[in-house]
């Protein structure tokens, strides 16, 4: 009878390690393939990048970090009908994309439920007619050239892959440089620098009087159509500005795993702001800090919200993209219409550098656009635990952290891969770098800032 009972034992372990291991397998497939469709798809059709570029650059050795074996991935690029599809480990997500609201990915489960979704509005395409031109080498102070050159450089160990280096100082750029396929006129991913750009967005609808930071977060989900069962897990308590300094409380988790909270919200879930929310509280409204994009993504439908009948691209071209002279802004909604608050914003260098412009004159209380209450409060440290590194959207120079060389006053955007929009408002810099650099530390932007701080007055 033991030996059976132990057999028994044995045989139920090993179909739950047989299950266990088709969900790693399934959420790996799922992520992997999401990932590749998606980047492929604002790659080559949003950014207008080559596709092996986007490939090996991108897609594969990020892959590696998440998603186990990603030579099984296979992929297809419709030029036509303008759409990516991918498979890994048996799972299939397809991606389209329209030239008025750039990339939506659409995985077996978003395009099951898409249907109980609204169609997304018609969006309008922010490209400007007249692209911008390069500043001329000749024009850079040599020993800016020099800093230029250590920040593309590769280091012994490589993945560095600067794409992008804008300087400005007093409003005036002073220095740039793109590295190939990179332009001038190439729209770049922001990745978490799209969360600076929702609380500037939501700091304008608060200036207005729109919306308020004390707005509760389970009545604009109720607004929003969500089923009463995932509102009744929302603290009545919560608020929009518990989301826009990631002090939720919700038991989100940002670890990029297969089968992470954050990777199924971003490569699987078609209301990407229902997401955070149906996780429930960990913790109370207010008490503990914690890096959160799905809170962003609730934040963002609460912006859009505000907006009334205005779609959200010709609210954003009328208020920022008209007023900053932007050439070209992509901001990719999910499958149910809701801008991707936390990730999915494609703007040119040079429009990186105009929105750290308006940031700059915001805090000094020179911009017609922000307010300098706002923008002062919302690079104001966080009194949570942990949270005074964190303002409202920025990241801060709290007991010189983020980057040991520049003033304690310096707050920036950052962003997966190694994006960075840093204002350093008593100096009246504005330092942009972008690129694909995988291990970001080797991006080393405190060296950038230091560097040019030695040399700008």
């Amino acid at each position: 009878m033991k030996r059976i009972k132990w057999l028994v034992i044995f045989a139920l372990l090993l179909a739950a390690g047989a299950t266990m291991s088709a969900r790693i397998a399934h959420n790996a497939g799922a992520i992997g393939a999401g990932y590749a469709a998606k980047q492929i798809c604002s790659g080559v059709f949003v950014a207008r990048l080559p596709e092996h570029f986007v490939l090996n650059t991108d897609v594969l050795p990020r892959l590696a970090t998440v998603a186990p074996l990603p030579h099984l991935l296979s992929y297809n690029v419709d030029t036509q009908q303008r759409t990516v599809t991918a498979r890994m480990l048996g799972q299939k997500v397809r991606v389209e994309h329209q030239p008025t609201s750039g990339c939506t990915l659409l995985s077996e489960d978003a395009l099951s439920a898409r249907s109980q979704l609204e169609t997304p509005a018609h969006y309008v395409y922010l490209a400007r007619k007249a692209a911008d031109s390069t500043l001329p080498v000749s024009a850079i102070n040599p020993a800016i050239r020099k800093v230029l050159n250590t920040a593309f450089a590769e280091p012994p160990e490589g993945g560095r892959n600067t794409l992008a280096v804008i300087v400005m100082h007093r409003g005036e750029i002073v220095a740039e440089r793109y590295q190939t396929p990179v332009t001038i006129n190439t729209p770049m991913q922001g990745w978490s620098m799209n969360k600076s750009l929702m609380a500037t967005f939501i700091g304008q609808q608060i200036d207005r009087g729109r919306l308020s930071l004390d707005d509760s977060v389970a009545e604009a989900l109720k607004t929003a159509g969500a089923e009463a069962s995932l509102v009744s897990l929302v603290s009545p308590d919560l608020t929009l500005g518990h989301l826009l300094s990631m002090t939720s409380g919700f038991d989100f988790a940002e670890r990029y795993f297969p089968g992470d909270d954050v990777t199924d919200m971003l490569y699987r879930e078609p209301g990407m702001w229902l997401s955070a929310p149906a996780t429930g509280h960990a913790r109370a409204p207010g008490e503990q800090f914690a890096y959160s994009s799905g809170d962003i993504n609730t934040a963002s439908l609460m912006w859009q919200q505000s907006l009334g009948d205005q779609t959200y691209p010709d609210w954003i071209d009328a208020h920022f993209g008209r007023p900053l002279g932007m050439r070209e802004m992509v901001l990719e909604p999910d499958a149910s219409g809701i801008q991707v608050g936390s990730s999915y914003a494609y703007l040119t260098p040079r429009d990186w550098a105009r929105m750290g412009q308006l940031w700059l004159d915001a805090w000094h209380g020179r911009s017609p656009i922000v307010s300098q209450d706002w923008q002062r409060l919302a690079v104001t440290p966080g009194t949570a635990n942990n949270g005074e590194i964190y303002g409202l959207g920025f990241w801060l120079n709290t007991g010189h952290r983020a980057f040991p060389s520049a003033p304690e006053s310096t707050f920036h955007a950052g962003g997966n891969s190694g994006q960075f929009v840093a204002v350093l408002p008593e100096r009246e810099l504005v330092v942009v770098r972008l690129g694909l650099t995988l291990n970001e530390s080797r991006a080393d932007m405190d060296a950038l800032l230091a560097d040019l701080l030695a040399i700008i007055e």
